[in-house]
């Protein structure tokens, strides 16, 4: 299977820009990627080449994903797919300092391609409230 270019996206695709430090997306909603050249692809048997992608986060430099969750097999639109990883982010810790990547995966009977390293994102958790008001006149 060919490689899949892989970037973390909130409103849209964030092209790396290479040579450049990058500054991490806070809290990223969807993926967007290339779909597997064998995406449609089926085996002499009429098996899928491509069954699932699955999302693998790791933390920057790190070689095991922390998480990984499961993307289905979305339909590509002009051949890019995007998804919601909302749902895989859900356990990651809240931490504006601990730096992720993400690798997608696509999985078939045949095994696996594994795309290069997204772009970097952190997650954050909302602003602590503040002290509890006291009205008066």
């Amino acid at each position: 299977m060919r490689r899949l270019l892989l970037v973390v996206s909130v409103l849209g695709v964030l092209m790396p820009v290479v040579g450049q430090a990058q500054t991490p997306v806070v809290n990223p909603l969807t993926v967007t990627f290339t779909a597997s050249a064998d995406h449609a692809a089926t085996l002499p048997d009429g098996t899928a080449m491509v069954t699932r992608y699955e999302i693998r986060h790791f933390l920057t430099g790190a070689t095991s994903p922390v998480q990984v969750g499961n993307l289905a097999k979305p339909a590509p639109v002009s051949g890019v797919i995007t998804a919601s990883i909302t749902g895989s982010l859900a356990s990651l810790p809240f931490s504006p300092t601990q730096v992720y990547t993400a690798k997608i995966a696509a999985i078939g009977p045949t095994g696996e391609g594994v795309s290069a390293a997204s772009n970097p994102f952190i997650i954050v958790s909302s602003p602590a409230a503040p002290g509890t008001p006291t009205v008066s006149r």
